[in-house]
């Protein structure tokens, strides 16, 4: 009994030598290993997220740049062809003739877009001559040209068809037709950075004019939503000296707000 207990209590210490200090002294370095290797699956896992929402954002943003390009391109094409084919008298008569027949025109849609239609001859485009005084504007430049006003605002005012939502290629056009023109814009209230730089116009103040007072051939700019015009595009149209203004319809009730701007055109220095 006695040398088989110490057999077995050899035994036991050599396993305990032999195995359990192996144990004891090796698994901590395994966790640690294995603890490790997990820390760095998981930044890496986060790293690649990470450099997937980036290469995600940028290709939303190269598409939106894509898209923007080709409306861009698209808007160029459509007013290259506007260009070759600005109204003339004749385009001008069928458009009316098509206001005209338009089926339910009397009470639909349509008519309410294109009821500032108005005749052309019975404007007096120098009512204003003398109205306003732009003495106050001397100092700063500005000389009233008389022959560009009356000639934009009878331009204007010949084409017009009546209000159908296309203020801005209404004024644009009548530009174009008198020689003003001097760049292209997608909504109206983007003209004021157009005209801004055209060198047949001077701008004033909102605040030193009344606009029924104003002259012959200024161009009124509203900003999108300014005195209650289009959120998105704003407003654009053309003084015609009687204290009414006019576009693709004529307003007569102008609207004088500070979100605004004014265009005189003046003799070239």
């Amino acid at each position: 009994m006695f040398g088989f207990n110490v057999k077995n209590t050899t035994e036991s210490q050599d396993t305990t030598r032999v195995y359990g200090s192996s144990r004891v002294s090796s698994n901590p370095v395994k966790k640690k290993s294995e603890t490790e290797e997990t820390s760095t699956g998981s930044k890496r896992i986060e790293q690649k997220k990470i450099e997937y929402q980036q290469l995600k954002e940028r290709l939303a943003k190269e598409k939106e740049e894509l898209e923007r390009t080709q409306q861009e391109i698209q808007e160029e094409q459509r007013y290259e062809w506007e260009d070759n084919y600005i109204d003339d008298a004749l385009t001008h008569q069928l458009n009316l003739a098509f206001i005209a027949t338009v089926e339910k025109y009397q009470s639909g849609k349509r008519y309410r877009q294109v009821k500032g239609s108005f005749d052309a001859a019975s404007i007096d485009f120098n009512r204003n001559n003398d109205a306003i005084s732009f003495n106050s504007f001397a100092d700063e430049g500005l000389k009233y040209s008389s022959k560009k006003g009356q000639q934009l605002a009878r331009d204007v005012a010949n084409h017009s068809v009546g209000f159908t939502g296309k203020c801005s290629r209404y004024v644009r056009q009548a530009l174009q037709r008198t020689g003003m023109h001097n760049g292209h814009t997608a909504s109206a209230y983007q003209m004021g950075g157009v005209l801004a730089k055209n060198k047949d116009f001077q701008e004033v103040s909102p605040s030193s004019v009344d606009l029924k007072k104003l002259p012959a051939g200024c161009i009124l700019v509203y900003d999108r939503g300014a005195a209650g015009y289009n959120s998105t595009h704003g407003h654009i149209e053309v003084t015609l000296g009687d204290g009414t203004a006019c576009s693709d319809g004529r307003t007569y009730n102008l609207r004088s707000t500070q979100n605004m701007r004014i265009f005189v055109p003046v003799e070239n220095a």
